[in-house]
């Protein structure tokens, strides 16, 4: 086998996708099982930007997912603790939209759809690692019955509790957000009108993310873990009445659709992403915050980053593993992910804050950031993967090549 993948996520997935017309014989070995067909139910969404899609795309898993994904033309953020305010729409950016919230399973199907007409991709899925040792030359992994799979790199694609990471004694930093994330999907009463909003509260911030038909969205509510209890504890009632507060009536009445589901937030990083021919991507390296709702954006542009880096080696006929390729994509990552946190952590420090002379500072200096176009434009630009160092794949028409 050439290449190992390690989970059959998202990112391990578009990772085999993008390198399936390389001809190498892939293998992705995934603890759960494999996609089936079946309509979304937005339990989980994520809102890609238009540098993934561009991704997708080129890879002709878009047109299956757009079936079901909902576009955004425009964002409004607010601070329901002062005047702080700012908004953005698709129009002044000279964009279609600024991005679409999709299913995180339909994702994974469109991806797998894919994938399944490429005879060089292998799939084990309900499969059980038992271990993983190296040599200089390949990475040998024991599989399920003792079955056994050798191959010359092997990607750690398993999420956030990685065993790849783990095996691989990759060191990791981590610290509790203190808060977790309750999601679920409502009907409103007004309609969205293809909006995305979120309001930082006290307690952390709520979002509003529009689903198909104008009266769903999808919301991320992330408070600390004590108001996640009470708000758990209620029925759908008193549920929906206090989501309705929370959310300043923006949407009218809100009505709870399903059972909300909460999980822990925190933010993890691996300080080295590989260890001679085993290497991270995605969640398995990095973990952040769902404010700016960027994780699953982060993690789709580090499999193009190494999908990119492996293709460039094997069109100079070079070994797919080569140290040298492989720390080229860890500091090219390392660094969009290291950007990335600490604004992350930065938002959610200043937001949290309720001292008055903090909050009118961050009121002034959000209101600001509105007055300013050229400011707001930079801002949006980057959120939508229309700036910073991105894959060739995944880059707007015309942009420039990437700097060595």
């Amino acid at each position: 086998m050439d290449i190992t993948i390690v989970g059959a996520g998202s990112a391990g997935l578009t990772l085999a996708l993008l390198l399936a017309p390389s001809g190498l014989n892939i293998m992705l070995l995934e603890q759960g099982a494999a996609p089936v067909q079946g309509s979304a139910d937005y339990q989980r969404v994520s809102a890609l930007n238009l540098a993934s899609v561009r991704l997708l795309s080129a890879l002709g898993a878009w047109p299956a997912l757009a079936q079901s994904a909902q576009p955004y033309h425009a964002m409004q953020v607010w601070d329901a603790d002062s005047f702080a305010r700012i908004e953005f729409d698709a129009a002044t950016e000279r964009q279609a939209q600024l991005g679409f919230i999709c299913d995180n399973e339909q994702i994974r199907r469109a991806l797998y759809q894919q994938l399944t007409q490429h005879n060089n991709v292998q799939f084990v899925f309900n499969c059980t690692i038992n271990s993983l040792v190296q040599s200089e030359r390949e990475v040998l992994v024991n599989i399920n019955q003792q079955q056994l799979i050798l191959s010359r790199l092997l990607v750690g694609a398993d999420g956030v509790n990685s065993r790849v990471r783990r095996d691989a004694q990759l060191p990791l930093t981590h610290w509790d957000y203190e808060q977790q994330a309750i999601v679920a999907t409502i009907s409103t009463e007004v309609a969205h009108h293809d909006c995305a909003r979120q309001v930082f509260l006290p307690t952390g911030p709520l979002a509003l993310l529009p689903l198909p038909g104008q009266h769903k969205c999808s919301i991320v509510w992330s408070c600390t873990p004590a108001r996640a209890n009470e708000l758990l504890a209620l029925d759908a009632g008193a549920f929906s009445q206090a989501l309705t507060a929370a959310s300043n009536s923006v949407l009218g009445v809100l009505k709870l659709d399903n059972t909300p589901n909460a999980f822990a937030l925190r933010m993890r990083y691996a300080n080295s992403w590989l260890r001679g021919r085993i290497v991270l991507v995605a969640d398995a390296a990095h973990s952040i915050h769902p404010l700016a709702g960027q994780g699953m954006n982060l993690g789709l542009m580090d499999v193009a980053a190494l999908g990119e880096l492996i293709s460039e080696a094997l069109a100079q006929g070079s070994d797919i593993a080569e140290p040298r390729l492989l720390r080229r994509y860890e500091r090219w990552r390392k660094a969009e992910a290291q950007t990335l946190i600490l604004a992350m952590e930065a938002f959610k420090r200043g937001f949290s804050n309720a001292q008055p002379l903090l909050k009118l500072v961050r009121a002034v200096g959000m209101s600001s950031v509105d007055q300013l176009p050229w400011l707001k434009s930079k801002i949006i630009a980057a959120a939508l993967g229309n700036s910073g160092d991105l894959p060739k794949i995944a880059r707007p028409a015309g942009k420039s090549a990437r700097l060595a």
